[in-house]
């Protein structure tokens, strides 16, 4: 990784930003076993798990023990005591093969996958941290959605302000192509040839992510925020006595708001007039009736 990215962090979509102070984490480790929807992966080693191209991801886990390890703890022993004797607040199958383990250090999370004879660590388990990051420079064993095998990121650089990583397969290595992947491990493009004759991809990768978040609608960003009644109402209401979960004081036209014609006004001036057409409709069919 390049020096250039010292002393920044990755937010949203991954753009730069400087560093806060980080809070410690607290000195912890999980255990995670595979659902019981995901039975015939149960049990297998790592190898055979990433041949059966089987996702190790939490979605695909659950939650089976919490414990504090004693200060002179490593993932091996922590492993050998759950192998030995099975505790109290330990919930699931037995301990074994296929479990994974999330060793919280004051400074860092690992993850490491029970195999026959050893802990294989990897990264890219849990998801994006409160900075956008999922991966993890130098860290092995990640898993790309729609790739086979597991890859290395082993470069970056920042296009348009986001951090991209240079991915390589661990398995096959030069037989097959680097890809590229954005800071949350999606995969972006083939780079056979690394950064040098991807960077307009990136490039409109990052501005098509950008036009995809703002391009959310009132109405989506309504719903999203837990808000939609009101926010529906308020436009429209008069005061907000009468906000009650109706929309009656529905615009004659739609307003333009920031330069934009109001996708709100535009859909309640529709209900308006689809409403009106229906009680319409309905009162000819009485008037029919009584004749």
């Amino acid at each position: 990784m390049s020096s250039s990215s010292r002393g920044w962090s990755w937010n949203g979509i991954g753009r730069r930003s400087r560093k806060r102070r980080k809070r410690k984490m607290i000195n912890q480790y999980r255990v995670f076993q595979i659902k019981e929807v995901h039975h015939q992966h149960w049990a297998k080693s790592y190898a055979q798990q990433v041949e059966d191209g089987f996702l190790i991801h939490h979605q695909n886990y659950q939650s089976a023990y919490k414990g504090k390890p004693a200060p002179s703890d490593t993932p091996m022993t922590a492993r050998k005591r759950l192998e030995e004797k099975r505790p109290n607040t330990f919930i699931g199958r037995s301990f074994g093969v296929g479990d994974v383990i999330v060793w919280d250090e004051e400074k860092s999370r690992k993850f490491f996958y029970v195999d026959k004879e050893e802990l294989v660590e990897f990264g890219g388990f849990m998801d994006a941290d409160a900075a956008g990051n999922t991966v993890v420079y130098m860290v092995p064993n990640y898993q790309i959605d729609g790739k086979t095998g597991t890859w290395l990121p082993y470069d970056s650089e920042v296009v348009e302000g986001v951090c991209f990583f240079m991915m390589r397969n661990e398995q096959r290595k030069d037989a097959v192509s680097p890809v590229v992947v954005d800071s949350k491990g999606v995969f972006v493009t083939d780079a056979p040839n690394g950064f040098e004759n991807v960077r307009s991809i990136l490039t409109e990768y990052v501005h098509r992510t950008e036009k995809k978040q703002q391009d959310m609608t009132e109405h989506e960003k309504c719903l999203t925020n837990g808000t939609y009644e009101r926010a529906r109402e308020s436009g429209t209401e008069q005061n907000y006595d009468m906000i009650d979960g109706y929309v009656n004081n529905v615009p004659k036209k739609p307003r333009r708001i920031g330069g934009r014609w109001s996708v709100l006004d535009r859909l309640h001036i529709k209900q308006a007039q689809r409403k009106q057409k229906d009680q319409t409709q309905q009162q000819q069919q009485e008037r029919s009736r009584k004749n």
